[in-house]
């Protein structure tokens, strides 16, 4: 059958528009990519910049505070005189007289939004809380790394961090009188501060979403209800008082739309602890939302600075390329699937090839390749900053008569059944990686030796306990040692397996530990 003339016309109309227009259509796509990109990076940049200048206006603030009214002669004495009473009564009057003294301007202070006002003694106690001078006498090593600094130190801190009862942006100076550290002051205000201040300015929907760990962690257990489950991510959590108002603009129905839209997007990004930020569309209005990381004193990340706001630069870049994408439809689609399709293919290589290189092929773990990569960095980060790093070593007791019992199929059901076990047990900064055969190595940094023995315990306990699928009962034999300071990680290596084989020689299911 004779194709008609006109097909071969429109084939050949389609082909050499397809020719002629690939180049400009490629070159408008980039274009539009590289203003999102650039946009999306100023806006977050943007972000960063009005967060930081209003937690620095506050910062200035509570200086001043500290410097024209709290850092005088009169409340140094008294704080002085408050570390040499054994007095509980005497104590309690000091407390009373410096609250009285100091009360109207903490009244002062929270009309601004600064919401605690907190001293404490040497030895980093508790001696009043303006916000809640019900509280007091608690000790805050470990719990307050701020005070912790300050006493040693004995220089201002500034910065993010959770309390007992809440949390704040603090500011806490310490408290010298006639050259001696006498105690510490804290000045702090919530994240309301920061909130109000923007929105004066730039119109919009504000939040402020914290770890839940950070938080089950530090606040006492019954002001725990201060907080309230977000949205956003299972693993954050908001402070009930900093909570947004919502409005005509920005309505709570509004607002759940935008999360329900982004929710799984930023559940999966917050993990991360960078910034980044989203973009969703309702009602045909755009709207941006950039996520700012906020690292807490100890420079970890602890939560997010949220911002909801309508935007209408995306709609000018969006119709400056529509008419373009109509045009290219079938080619767009087409080369946008292709190219998808080759990224996510060269992605899975690399992935592929990274676990390969990295993971125990059997137990799914690290590896010994892996295992040499982590614990060259985490001894030097420890030799450098003085911290402590344990590392256990320990393998199945009498494995060979398993596997020539059972089989070596059955062997390797264990081990993978083993190292599920272990792993759910640690912690996730801990690493367990398979050393060969039945061996396994478990580093533990900013862990010290009692620590890594008591781990070693409680996964003897807990595996001699357990009920494997295969053999009812297994036992394992444990070596633990804690780096030195002149230790390379042929030393500590060493080390530990011979605290190993020690427990080996010693009767087996138990723990040797070489100091």
């Amino acid at each position: 059958m004779k194709i008609p003339r006109f097909i071969y016309n429109i084939l050949a109309l389609i082909i050499l528009t397809t020719l002629l227009f690939l180049p400009s259509f490629f070159f408008q796509l980039n274009q539009k990519r590289e203003k999102e990109e650039l946009y999306f990076k100023t806006k977050l940049t943007q972000e960063k910049l009005k967060f930081e200048a209003v937690e620095n206006s506050y910062t200035l603030i509570s200086r001043n505070i500290f410097d024209n009214i709290i850092n005088k002669k009169e409340i140094l004495e008294l704080i002085q005189k408050a570390n040499l009473l054994d007095d509980d009564n005497k104590t309690d009057a000091l407390r009373q007289k410096l609250y009285a003294m100091l009360l109207p301007l903490y009244s002062n202070l929270k009309t601004q939004d600064i919401r605690q006002l907190h001293f404490q003694l040497q030895g980093n106690s508790s001696f009043l809380r303006f916000h809640s001078p019900q509280y007091y006498g608690d000790s805050l090593v470990g719990i307050r790394y701020s005070i912790d600094k300050v006493n040693l130190k004995k220089g201002a801190v500034h910065g993010f961090e959770e309390g007992r009862i809440f949390n704040g942006f603090r500011n806490v100076f310490p408290l010298i009188n006639r050259n001696k550290l006498v105690g510490s002051v804290e000045i702090s205000y919530s994240f309301n501060a920061i909130k109000n201040q923007l929105k004066r300015i730039y119109p919009g929907y504000y939040s402020f979403i914290i770890k839940k760990e950070i938080i089950k962690a530090k606040v006492f257990k019954q002001n725990q209800n201060n907080y309230i489950s977000t949205p956003i991510s299972s693993f954050y959590m908001q402070d009930k008082e900093t909570l947004d108002s919502t409005s005509e603009t920005y309505s709570k129905e509004l607002i759940q739309k935008i999360n329900a839209n982004i929710q799984k997007d930023a559940e999966k990004k917050v993990k991360t602890g960078l910034d980044f930020l989203l973009e969703t569309t309702i009602n045909k209005r755009h709207y941006v939302i950039p996520f700012i990381a906020v690292s807490n004193v100890e420079k970890k990340q602890v939560a997010y600075y949220i911002v909801y706001q309508e935007d209408k630069a995306l709609d000018y870049i969006q119709h400056s390329f529509l008419l373009y994408l109509i045009l290219a439809f079938f080619i767009s689609l087409f080369v946008s699937a292709l190219l998808i399709l080759y990224y996510r293919s060269q992605q899975k290589s690399r992935e592929a090839l990274k676990v390969l290189a990295t993971t125990d092929p059997l137990t799914k773990i690290a590896n010994r390749h892996k295992l040499n990569m982590v614990m060259d960095i985490l001894i030097h980060r420890s030799q450098r900053y003085d911290l402590p790093l344990s590392v256990i070593f320990f393998d199945i007791d009498a494995f060979k008569a398993i596997n020539d019992k059972l089989g070596h199929e059955t062997g390797d059901e264990i081990l993978v059944e083993l190292s599920s076990l272990v792993t759910t047990t640690i912690r996730s900064a801990d690493l367990l990686a398979r050393w060969g055969g039945e061996e396994f190595i478990i580093l533990l940094p900013e862990t010290n030796h009692a620590q890594a023995r008591e781990l070693a315990e409680k996964l003897r306990k807990i595996i001699s306990e357990h009920h494997f699928v295969i053999t009812a009962k297994l036992t394992c034999s444990f070596g633990v040692t804690q780096l030195r300071k002149d230790d390379d990680e042929v030393s500590l290596l060493k080390r530990v397996d011979t605290a190993l084989y020690s427990a080996k020689d010693s009767g087996r299911n138990r723990v040797i530990e070489l100091g």
